[in-house]
């Protein structure tokens, strides 16, 4: 693996890589109350925007040509959402007001494979189908009760959304209680939110126009290459596996794992790029950020844990697969790959 930059950010700022854009060639980055747009075609930063608050998610529509940016505002629970075209010239995107979400905002706000313009943004008391090619939401369905988080089951004609509300004897709905979770599951179809009795209880997601996709049915995980036709199950006891992102070309899936080590019994936990093809990890970091893989120019992009270089933009290609077994993991035997960091290009933002 040979590291093509360094992007130096500071021990003293509050920071973060906050996403990818592929499409664009853009990196999201946060430092402290500015939002930075770094290119990765010209290794420069395209535009920073800022007195919108902290910046601390994005969410980007399944097409790609959208997506929502969350600000904190100061250190309370209070955010302002901001809808972007990605399309716009760098330097002059226009930031959207689109009100508030759910405190818990980076739980209630998605991105749907069903409605590849659209995002569904979890208010305090609404759940709003967001078009960000109209500017609009295209339905509302108000609740009664505070919502706290919003997961997303996706189908093949038809969504279903279960809805987790703030109890009403929790004052603080990010401090939890010993009472039983208050969850109502919802139907999205044709554009359109209504009560449903009860979804079943699985997790199922799609990616990149719905050619991956990842479920978990009855404490089994079950990851699909629909391309290839290609399926692989893993025992859910066992593995607990996340799905966070699949790049532009469909090579490789970005998340993260977790297991026990069969010596101690201790929790073990890794991000991972997981080949598309073979549906197995071919790369890992025990204890590890979020990985991004840029597919275009073979990037590996993840925050390094070291006082020089703050994001690291590593080239990645199979020749730096590891030979990986999800007992390895188990037992935690995995040798991290060497970095040549010789020459690489330090960039200070």
């Amino acid at each position: 693996m040979k590291k093509i930059a360094g992007l130096l950010i500071g021990d003293e700022c509050d920071q973060q890589l906050l996403g990818l854009d592929e499409k664009h060639d853009r990196l999201f980055i946060k430092k402290d109350q500015e939002l930075i747009l770094f290119s990765l075609d010209t290794f420069k930063v395209v535009s920073r925007f800022n007195h919108m608050g902290y910046p601390d998610s994005v969410i980007f529509t399944e097409n790609g040509r959208y997506a929502a940016v969350v600000f904190r505002q100061g250190l309370s629970y209070r955010n302002k959402v901001y809808v972007i075209d990605l399309s716009e010239d760098p330097a002059d995107i226009r930031f959207s007001y689109q009100g508030e979400a759910a405190d818990s905002y980076r739980f209630t706000i998605h991105s749907l494979s069903n409605y590849p313009n659209h995002i569904l943004i979890g208010r305090k008391h609404s759940l709003e189908l967001f078009d960000c090619e109209k500017g609009k939401a295209s339905e509302i369905f108000s609740t009664k009760k505070e919502i706290h988080l919003v997961k997303i089951i996706e189908g093949e004609n038809e969504d279903y959304i279960a809805v987790r509300y703030v109890p009403e004897r929790q004052p603080n709905p990010n401090i939890p209680t010993i009472d039983p979770p208050d969850i109502q599951y919802y139907k999205l179809k044709d554009g359109f939110i209504s009560n449903w009795e009860k979804a079943e209880n699985i997790t199922q997601l799609y990616f990149k126009e719905r050619t991956f996709r990842f479920a978990i049915k009855e404490n089994q995980t079950i990851l699909t290459n629909l391309v290839n036709k290609i399926e692989r199950t893993y025992d859910g006891e066992i593995y607990k596996i996340g799905i966070e992102r699949v790049d532009e070309e469909c090579q490789y899936a970005c998340g993260s794992i977790y297991c026990f080590n069969q010596s101690n019994k201790d929790l073990i936990g890794y991000s991972f790029l997981m080949d598309t093809k073979t549906l197995m990890p071919v790369y890992v970091q025990k204890d590890g950020p979020s990985l991004y893989y840029y597919a275009k120019r073979n990037y590996l992009i993840y925050e390094e844990d070291s006082r020089e270089d703050y994001i690291a933009i590593v080239e990645f290609t199979e020749e730096d697969h590891q030979s990986l077994t999800m007992e390895l993991l188990s037992k935690g035997r995995v040798k991290r790959n060497k970095v040549d960091s010789k020459g690489f290009k330090q960039i200070v933002l």
